[in-house]
């Protein structure tokens, strides 16, 4: 009887070891089967970097992350230089996700964003552990040179002018009664990093009264040199005060163009492991 016991236990291990290394198997064999990784936060004195979502197939792997600029300048992240690193290799990513520029992102003082970064390249991606070096991050100062210019008047006399290393023109304007919008393409051609802020901008009227741009949807930009740009500005001024359709205005640069250098920080490595639990759900 003891030794009837010891086989059918023998025999039930044998069926379950069997059982995992079937089901192991189907999963090496899946292409659609995702390992999924715990999320981690990691920071520098600059930034906080938090890895929300990852995961892998056997054709690549897929990492979102938010990243908080801790500093008092912007934060140029060029999405194309970290490296994803594999026992087999190391992969920058090709694709993903950007506010600007493909892969590049801005990021305000004191502010957050989501990006998201994918390595393709082969067949071997399904790993239960990596790492990314999480390079391509530039510090700007937001206190730069102001590049000067000189108001633009409304009605427009000239659709071009200038703003020390910017080049710009007027591409749309639309005026009535209480509401006056204007968008402006622009190049910058300076040598540094240039800075677009379109909430510098204001309006002024004739008696002197100013006005904030009311378009907050507007993103500050950094562009190299050569690249160009668009930007929109909105001003609502009551009824009672002037009819816009007929005023003479002018728009105040301010500080809306400085440029700034560009310095590099150094790159911070993050590890990723499985997550064996968010795995299985994912995969049900």
């Amino acid at each position: 009887m003891f030794l009837l016991r010891i086989i059918a236990y023998t025999h039930i291990i044998v069926l379950l070891t069997i059982g995992f290394e079937a089901s192991a198997q189907r999963k090496n064999d899946d292409p659609k089967h995702e390992n999924h990784y715990r999320k981690v936060k990691a920071e520098s004195p600059e930034f906080t970097i938090e890895i929300t979502e990852a995961h892998s197939q056997q054709e690549f792997t897929l990492v979102k992350m938010q990243i908080t600029n801790k500093t008092d300048d912007f934060l140029y992240f060029k999405g194309a230089e970290p490296l994803l690193r594999y026992e087999f290799g190391e992969y920058h990513p090709t694709g993903g996700g950007g506010l600007f520029k493909g892969l590049n992102i801005v990021i305000d003082p004191h502010s957050s964003e989501s990006q998201t970064l994918k390595v393709t390249g082969g067949n071997n991606f399904h790993v239960e552990k990596f790492s990314v070096l999480m390079d391509g991050f530039y510090r700007v100062s937001a206190n730069g040179k102001v590049q000067e210019g000189e108001p633009f008047q409304l009605p427009p006399s000239v659709n071009d002018f200038k703003a020390g290393s910017f080049s710009c023109n007027l591409d749309k304007i639309k005026k009535e009664t209480k509401e006056t919008s204007v968008t402006f393409k622009f190049q910058y051609q300076g040598t540094q990093m240039g800075i677009l802020q379109p909430g510098k901008i204001t309006l002024k009227l004739e008696n002197g009264q100013e006005y904030a741009n009311d378009n907050r949807k507007e993103r500050n930009q950094l562009l190299h040199s050569g690249e160009n740009g668009k930007f929109n500005a909105t001003f609502h001024v009551p009824g009672k005060v002037t009819d816009m359709q007929f005023a003479n205005m002018q728009l105040i640069w301010k500080s809306t163009f400085s440029e700034s250098e560009m310095i590099k920080l150094e790159p911070l490595s993050i590890d990723l492991e499985l997550d064996p639990g968010l795995t299985e759900g994912k995969n049900k």
